[in-house]
Formats: structure tokens, C-alpha cells, sequence
């Protein structure tokens, strides 16, 4: 019997994940949209992104990508799996549904927030570097800074992407707990 919030079916978690994993792939898709629209004329994308990305702090936009792809797409179908073998190969059924749910939710939710903040500070980092001249849109954002500003800039998303962390790594510590409460049964 399941010490908390009854229980579901280990592959019915499975399938949740997988959906999660299929979703945030499309995420990822749509947050790589902007890295590839030219600006008008051609010579450079819409925000002055490929720029921006190729300098500190740019570059955390292309970290927050990375990290989102392994995190939220990779770990998400991991997860996924894991449910799925205990489910199949070693016939362990009925996972906590609280801890199924508390594991699902609070990943997701730790990596869009964690990733997005991480994005924040590439974006407007990497933008307060960039020389007026060289934005076509948000010419506002285009500073031609120093790192000494730009890291005042971006120094509030600091703390909400170590938060989001924090969340995503709760999640994954339910997530073991879950499996543990699964592996013991039978």
C-alpha cells in the first residue's frame, strides 16, 4: 500500500514523462526560433542574438538552451524510461501517485524556471555589449557596456535561476524516492 496519495500505474508515470519530454523537444524548437530568423538587409538575426551569443554574458543564453535540452528533454525521457523498466522488465506496478506527480511537476518546473532566468541574463547581458549600431530591433537594450554593468545588470536572475534549480533537483530527489517505493514492492 502507498504511503501517501494512493497509487497509478508505473506506465501510466511513464507516459507522462515521455509526453513531457515530447513537449519540452517542441519547446526547444520554438526557444531556438529566435538564434535563426534574419534581421532585414540579412546580416545579422532579429535580436542580434548570433552576436550577443558569441560574448560573455551571451553565452548563458546558449548554456540555458543546452541545459534545458539535457535537462528537460533528455532527463524528462530518462525518467521516462525508468518508470517504463520498472513497470515492464521487472513487473513493479502502482507508483505513489503524489510522489509521480510532486516528481513530475516540480522538475518541469524547475527547469523552465532555471533555464529562463539563465536565458534572461544571456539575453540582456549579451545585448547591453552590443553597440547601438549593431541592433535592428530593442536598440534600447544595445548599451555598448562594460562587464562591470552588465553584471549589475543581470544580477537579479541570479537567485531565480538557482531557485529553479533548487525545484528541479527536489523533483529528482521525489523521483528516487518514488522508485525506491516501487523497487520495494513485490
Amino acid at each position: 500500500m502507498p504511503i501517501l496519495g494512493g497509487g497509478v500505474d508505473s506506465e501510466r508515470v511513464a507516459k507522462w514523462f515521455v509526453l513531457a519530454a515530447v513537449f519540452n523537444a517542441l519547446m526547444a524548437i520554438v526557444f531556438l526560433a529566435p538564434f535563426l530568423i534574419p534581421a532585414p538587409g540579412g546580416t545579422s538575426d532579429l535580436f542580434s542574438l548570433s552576436f550577443a551569443i558569441a560574448n560573455f554574458p551571451g553565452t548563458w543564453m546558449l548554456i540555458a538552451w543546452i541545459v534545458f535540452i539535457v535537462v528537460g528533454v533528455l532527463g524528462m525521457a530518462g525518467w521516462g524510461f525508468i518508470y517504463y523498466l520498472h513497470s515492464k522488465l521487472w513487473g513493479r506496478q502502482g507508483a505513489n501517485k503524489l510522489f509521480s506527480l510532486g516528481h513530475l511537476g516540480l522538475s518541469l518546473a524547475g527547469v523552465y524556471v532555471a533555464t529562463i532566468f539563465l536565458f534572461l541574463a544571456g539575453f540582456i547581458g549579451g545585448r547591453a555589449t552590443l553597440p547601438p549600431t549593431g541592433c535592428f530591433v530593442l536598440i534600447e537594450g544595445c548599451l555598448n557596456t562594460g562587464i562591470a554593468v552588465v553584471s549589475t545588470l543581470i544580477s537579479w536572475t541570479v537567485i531565480p535561476s538557482a531557485v529553479g534549480m533548487m525545484i528541479a533537483g527536489l523533483g529528482t530527489l521525489i523521483g528516487f524516492l518514488n522508485i525506491i517505493l516501487i523497487s520495494r514492492k513485490g
